[in-house]
């Protein structure tokens, strides 16, 4: 460890305390935030989306929980610009902005990067208080954001006295979907306390169908088989999230924030397929049994110290971790019915997070508000793989592939940021972050990596509130952001496929991956008038240099697939959302709280050829149109209509992935009944469409084909909560 990152990770620990995320701080010049669900409000409330020169959409607490939904995930597929691809079976897809996953969407916890291994499904709604959606960076955040950054802060402290019981059950297919959460906030003079416990069970069962088709250059078919799957299982998750602030004599705040949950993931799949056509594939059924086993959690201290002459200084260390123990079993079948596969694995992951930041907040000087901060962190992971593929007929013997790894990233950075005031109508923030990220590993099956990449990531934002007008405003912002490789996409190990081909190639990282850069601009126009009503459009453009995409080959006689670097790209697209109230826009009309939001979004890959050469696997319009209707005191309902498009991306030359189609349908009803206590019936997905995936290889040898179906099916929920 270097002497410049030790003195940084110091730092922290001789200020001598710590607090919730500095992230979750009001503004030096906001007054504190009011609670949602208070009746009565004294003075104006602070609205960070329209009042902040950098821009953000918040979300508080009462719209995630709206719906009664059981993770977090699926209220987020409602947000501005945030679209869910399609996870494995019994998992949560990738949160995805401006249509791109894959890690150009940054998640943020309390302001940081998620510790390394965090698991999104663990969190609930009612664990969250607010999520902000952060399209342009600042420089007190990561800058590997190039899509943007999805900010989830947990809630903290207490601004009353409160506590609440919420029960619930569900059933999608046949499946059940229980869940309990308990909540209890304490307020005192100079400190507060709130503490968050859940525990669920989520059941699934997911089938799916599909065609492989393959034709040589001629266009004559030479295969043709259909496959089936179902996969069943069950995830438990217990967790919990205390968490407490406290003023101190001398006015400094102090405070604690925890998170800790474990949760065990089981799955069976059946897999079979028939051939038609062609040679029939060495397994033809199959049996996999999964089962995962997780225990995270990690905590946050922070101290923020307000001086005489102006000013505050906030520091603050976090410590997390996790532990996972993944078994796998495999059984195969060829197609006379003898067995032929034999696969055990086991699989164990330790996982260490260590992150110390700070930042000075100089006292005002007439239009300037000037931070100066740091961050520094260290994420290790001590990975080991043991795949025995055991003996099937007389004679076989044990292959045994035994693959381990450690890995350590270290990160510094320090970054300086100004908040200017020019006028009463315009003002800049201008930052600038310096990051150096050291990368190494070392495996058994492969030479030690050792690498060090360096960032510089300006930053300049604008907001002028256009005279003549009550509520109309322009943004603009110049980024500079970064996307930088995986530790899974930079080990040179190979994860084996069962059946391997084209189109089920083996995995094999690349160490000699390089970060992407991006440069880019955003555009806004927003209007705010009476009762929230609210309307923005903008725009947005980046140019990435160094794509990272995937690319298939044969090598040593096994189709395998591998990142690489590729050349430049471009991506834009437009963006809009809108909230208002139906008799804002039509006299006499049922006081319906409307809500709209969309996206549409575009991308072309230098060194790709067209068609269809946009980034991985890019969404290129999603909108949620939403409504909200009280019929009477007391009798709330609504419902909301998500839609994404899907279709073909040519990830690399003559390689396409076929994403998904997405409409969903969301309905609930809320009863408000007496002592405070809310009856909840929701019913999710109610078009339980399906969903269409697929790829496609285009060579000179011939074009092959693989489409996947896979059933969707409601989720009808209710919930009560009681106060306490």
């Amino acid at each position: 460890m270097s002497p410049t990152f030790r003195t940084v990770l110091a730092l922290t620990p001789l200020c001598a305390a710590f607090s919730s995320a500095a992230q979750s701080l009001p503004a030096p010049q906001a007054p504190p935030p009011t609670e949602l669900e208070t009746v009565q409000v004294q003075g104006t409330v602070y609205d960070a989306r329209r009042e902040d020169t950098a821009t953000r959409i918040v979300v508080g607490a009462e719209a995630l929980r709206q719906y009664g939904d059981i993770g977090l995930v699926d209220a987020l597929k409602r947000l501005p610009g945030i679209t869910v691809g399609t996870g494995a079976p019994g998992r949560s897809g990738t949160l995805s902005l401006r249509g791109l996953g894959a890690g150009y969407t940054q998640i943020l916890l309390n302001g940081q990067k998620a510790p390394a291994g965090f698991d999104l499904d663990s969190l609930t709604p009612e664990m969250v208080e607010r999520v902000e959606i952060i399209r342009a960076p600042t420089a007190d955040q990561r800058a590997e954001a190039i899509a943007g950054s999805i900010n989830i802060v947990l809630a903290a402290g207490a601004r009353k006295d409160s506590g609440q019981l919420s029960v619930a059950w569900g059933n999608s297919n046949g499946r059940n979907t229980p869940s309990v959460s308990w909540q209890r906030n304490r307020r005192a003079d100079h400190r507060s306390s709130a503490i968050t416990a859940t525990a669920s069970r989520r059941e699934f069962l997911v089938e799916e169908t599909g065609t492989e088709r393959a034709w040589n250059r001629q266009g004559i078919p030479t295969t043709l088989r259909d496959t089936s799957l179902r996969a069943s299982g069950n995830r438990d998750v217990l967790s919990l999230a205390p968490s407490l602030e406290a003023t101190l004599e001398n006015g400094d705040t102090f405070a604690l924030q925890g998170f800790a949950d474990a949760s065990r993931f089981n799955r069976i799949t059946y897999i079979d397929w028939a051939t038609t056509l062609g040679a029939p594939l060495q397994t033809t059924r199959y049996q996999q049994r999964t089962r995962i086993d997780v225990a995270q959690a990690n905590g946050s201290m922070t101290w923020t110290r307000a001086f005489e002459r102006g000013g505050t200084f906030t520091t603050k260390l976090r410590l997390g971790g996790n532990r996972e123990r993944y078994t796998y079993r495999e059984q195969g079948q060829a197609a006379d019915g003898r067995q032929n596969l034999e696969d055990h694995t086991d699989a164990r992951l330790t996982v260490g997070d260590l992150n110390s930041s700070g930042k000075y907040t100089l006292p005002a000087r007439g239009r300037h508000a000037l931070q100066l901060g740091w961050e520094g962190s260290e994420d290790r992971r001590d990975e080991a793989r043991v795949q025995q593929l055991l003996p099937v007929h007389e004679g076989d013997v044990v292959a045994i592939s035994d693959l381990a790894f450690d890995a350590r990233i270290r990160r510094l950075a320090l970054y300086v940021q100004d908040d200017i005031s020019l006028s009463e109508r315009w003002s800049l923030y201008a930052g600038a972050r310096w990051e150096q990220i050291d990368t190494r590993s070392d495996g058994s099956s492969f030479s030690g990596i050792q690498r060090r990449d360096q960032v510089l990531s300006p930053v300049l934002q604008s907001l002028w509130k256009m005279p003549g007008t009550r509520g109309d405003q322009l943004r603009v912002a110049l980024t500079r952001t970064y996307r930088s490789p995986t530790l899974a996409s930079l080990i040179p190990r190979p994860y084996t496929s069962t059946n391997n081909r084209p189109l089920n190639p083996d995995e094999r990282g690349n160490p000699a991956l390089r970060p992407e850069l991006a440069t880019g601009v955003d555009l806004s126009y927003e209007t705010y008038g009476k009762d929230g009503a609210q309307l923005s459009i903008g725009g947005y453009a980046r140019r990435i240099s160094e794509v990272i995409r995937t690319e298939t080959h044969l090598q040593d006689g096994r189709w395998v697939t591998t990142p690489v670097n590729g050349g430049t790209a471009m991506t834009w697209g437009l963006e809009m959302d809108t909230a208002f109230r139906l008799p804002q826009l039509i006299a006499g009309a049922p006081a319906v709280a409307v809500r709209f939001n969309a996206t549409a979004n575009d991308s072309r890959v230098d060194d790709v050829p067209g068609p269809d050469n946009r980034l991985d696997e890019q969404v290129r319009f999603s909108g949620t149109l939403g409504a909200d209707y009280e019929i009477r005191t007391g009798w709330t309902v609504g419902g909301s209509y998500t839609y994404r498009t899907g279709g073909t991306v040519q990830v690399s030359p003559g390689q396409f992935e076929i994403s998904a189609y997405g409409r969903e349908m969301d309905l609930y009803s809320l009863w408000s009944l007496r002592a405070g206590s809310k009856l909840r019936l929701s019913l999710n997905n109610a078009l339980h469409r399906a969903l269409h995936t697929g790829q496609e290889r285009v060579s000179e040898d011939g074009t092959e084909q693989l489409r996947r179906q896979r059933r969707a099916s409601p989720l009808l929920r209710l919930q009560l909560e009681l106060p306490l």
